[in-house]
């Protein structure tokens, strides 16, 4: 059944989601906040767009061009449907493709920062026992693994051009690995905590392609206050 949402306060923002379908997460809307945005980012991509959540945020924060590429055709459907219910069709492309043949037809055109909310679980790692097949492929990598992904970079980003991603911080070293292996570098972590006492569950990373080494670690983010409540911190990204 698809739900007409408000997309947190970002003011006249509305979304269309589906109980049997990936809806957008905290992870989201941190790894949008999170993206270096400047005057220099002309060229958008957002790799798994989903229902179009990440473009939709960034487009309250910048003018640049976005194109969010999608594998799931349902997904697809919702994606398009939430970019024109919010008047965006000018600023952002919906493609649908599978981002490992869509590099191929699109090598020439580079961006200047992509993101990606990937799946987080390996396959055999978690029983697919999630209730739709719909949510499968957003949580477990049946179509895209980690190192397609960051092996797919280089093709698509400019030299110096930023990749900001969320992931488990128990795959950092593997994703470290991954990016140096492709001509990342490092700038920035920023630890997502549940709790203040909890450890860091997720992580956000942005790198460099073919970028000077050189690591910022940012004030952690705590999620949820003593009571079970977003934090304020977290609270001041739901809104432009």
């Amino acid at each position: 059944m698809k739900m007409l949402n408000d997309l947190l306060n970002y003011e006249n923002l509305k979304i269309y989601q589906r109980k049997d379908m990936f809806n957008f997460s905290i992870d989201t809307v941190l790894l949008a906040r999170f993206a270096t945005i400047n005057n220099k980012v002309k060229n958008i991509l957002d790799i798994g767009t989903n229902n179009a959540a990440i473009p939709l945020i960034l487009s309250t924060q910048t003018t640049a061009h976005i194109t969010g590429v999608e594998i799931q055709k349902d997904a697809i459907m919702l994606a398009e449907e939430n970019v024109i219910l919010n008047n965006r069709t000018e600023q952002i492309a919906i493609v649908h493709a599978d981002i490992k043949e869509y590099i191929k037809v699109e090598s020439d055109n580079k961006f200047d920062l992509v993101l990606c909310n990937p799946p987080f679980f390996k396959v055999g790692d978690y029983k697919l026992n999630e209730k739709s097949a719909l949510l499968i492929p957003a949580r477990h990598e049946t179509h895209l693994t980690l190192a397609d992904l960051i092996a797919s970079l280089p093709k698509i980003i400019k030299n110096k051009g930023y990749f900001a991603m969320v992931h488990r911080v128990n795959r950092l070293t593997e994703i470290f690995a991954l990016l140096t292996k492709h001509n990342f570098a490092v700038k920035r972590l920023q630890f997502i905590h549940p709790f203040y006492n909890s450890e860091a569950a997720n992580v956000l990373i942005e790198a460099t392609f073919c970028g000077a080494p050189g690591l910022k670690v940012e004030e952690p983010i705590i999620v949820h206050d003593e009571n079970g409540e977003y934090s304020s911190q977290v609270q001041k990204w739901f809104s432009k």
